[in-house]
This record gives C-alpha cells, structure tokens and sequence, in this order.
C-alpha cells in the first residue's frame, strides 16, 4: 500500500499530467490509501503488560488501556483461530475498566462454552455480578497473549477451546 501510496503521485508529477479530473482522482485515490493503511494498523496493533497482578491491554489505534486484576478472572475463553480469535476474559471485578460489560443472555446464547461455566459459577454465588470483555483486534499477537494470560491468570478456568489456541501458542499442536 504504501509503495502505491508514493508511486502513483510520482508517476503523475513526472509524466506532467495537468487535468484536473485525474488529479481529483489521485487525490481520492491517496485518502482511500491512508484509510486502508490506518485501518489495517488499527486491526494489527495490541499492546499488553503484566504488572503486579494486572493485565493492562489496549488492543487499536484509538481504543484506551483496559485493566483486568489477574486473580479475579475466572473464565477464559477463545473463539474461531488465527487472526480471527478472540479472546473472552470473564471476570468478578469491574476494576477501573470501562470496557468490561455485565454478562446478559445475548452473550450466553453466542459463546455457549463459556455461558457453561459461567452458570456452574453463578449456582455457587449467585449474587456476585460477572463482567466480561472480548478481545478482538492485535491478529496473531493474541496467541502470544493467551499464553501470557496463562501463565499469569492462574486461578482462571480454561474452556476446551482455549486450551486448544494454548497449545497452538505454544507450538504443541500445528494448525
């Protein structure tokens, strides 16, 4: 893209071409350019830190820093593979996080994995409200992030799905 980005004017500007049609068009074409460009990094860019028991994350260009404590998620879960995954962290602490949503039946109908043990969890306390976030963007980085979430989240339970892009992470089972 950005080859094309620096070629196409060039290409303009030494051939001499003046129609204020084509340079319109050029013009649109190079804004069409920086929108791909701008939107393929935003879907690539994941950044993460385990702190003190703390996940900071910000997945995109635009989004803010997510916090997570690490002792208080206790499903993990992931969804699709490669670039797709993504990664469902069920917590019980809305620790200083605006991302983290109630858990409604909308998403116990679209992860029925996950919604499995997440009611063995609300049998056993009833009263606690659980929250959860997914965990879309950063491509391939998101394996090097689960593995990272397993080994700091330990008192996290793992779905059948996760574990399986755990090992994928891990380089014990090939795609």
């Amino acid at each position: 893209m950005t080859i094309i980005f620096i070629i196409l004017p060039l290409i303009v500007y030494l051939s001499q071409i003046k129609q204020l049609f084509l340079l319109i068009y050029l013009a649109f074409v190079e804004i069409l350019i920086v929108f791909a460009i701008i939107t393929n990094i935003n879907q690539n860019k994941l950044k993460f830190t385990f702190i003190n028991n703390k996940l900071k994350f910000k997945s995109g260009l635009f989004d803010k820093e997510s916090t997570i404590l690490c002792d208080r998620v206790i499903i993990v879960h992931t969804d699709k593979l490669k670039e797709d995954m993504e990664i469902i962290l069920i917590t019980s602490n809305k620790f200083r996080n605006y991302y983290l949503k109630p858990i409604t039946r909308e998403f116990i109908k679209k992860y029925p994995e996950a919604s499995e043990l997440y009611l063995k969890f609300k049998r056993i306390n009833p009263e606690e409200v659980y929250y959860f976030q997914i965990i879309k963007r950063g491509s391939l980085k998101k394996y090097i992030l689960l593995d990272e979430i397993f080994k700091n989240c330990v008192k996290a339970n793992y779905t059948a799905s996760a574990i399986e892009n755990i090992k994928i992470a891990r380089e014990q089972v090939e795609l």
